[in-house]
């Protein structure tokens, strides 16, 4: 596949996770637990990290938290999504580039689920300056598990149909 083609294709998945992002946070989860959502907008940077690589899954998941942090007009939440985000997909693009142990697609989604909590926590922790609020990541890995199942599964389904689709991915 071109390089032009996985750019466009790119493109189109950028404005997919950007409007996943925005309508998820119309959907109230944070009544369950604050913070708590979906994750719906991770389901393409983990599609793209399968179809089109590390480089292109990386690359839409920051422009999408850039846009949708810019859109939101959030700083703080900008801040939560930005390291949740980026260190979600670095440490899935670390984890499915080592050949020692190889993850199903859930599996990775499970994991980077859980890493995208433990990293905003951290965040929470460096802004906040309040370690108080360290029982509250029992309750967000619980979360995470669930959410980063139901992400996979999407991610699985959507991986399959875009690889039969593109023969040459």
């Amino acid at each position: 596949m071109s390089k032009s083609k996985k750019i466009t294709i790119s493109a189109i998945f950028t404005a997919l996770a950007i409007s996943l992002s925005i309508a998820e946070g119309y959907i109230p989860f944070s009544a369950i637990a604050p913070g708590v959502k979906l994750g719906l907008a991770n389901v393409v940077p983990l599609t793209l990290l399968y179809v089109l690589g590390p480089v292109y899954a990386v690359a839409v998941q920051a422009v999408r938290i850039i846009i949708a942090g810019l859109l939101r007009g959030n700083f703080v939440t900008f801040l939560f999504s930005f390291f949740g985000g980026m260190a979600s997909i670095l440490v899935c693009v670390l984890i499915k580039k080592q050949k020692k142990i190889q993850f199903s697609v859930i599996g990775l989604s499970i994991i980077g689920a859980i890493v995208h909590n433990l990293a905003q926590f951290i965040t929470a922790l460096v802004i906040l300056r309040n370690i108080n609020i360290f029982w509250y990541i029992a309750i967000l890995s619980v979360f995470a598990v669930v959410t980063g199942i139901l992400t996979g599964i999407i991610a699985k389904y959507v991986i399959k149909a875009l690889k039969g689709y593109y023969k040459g991915i």
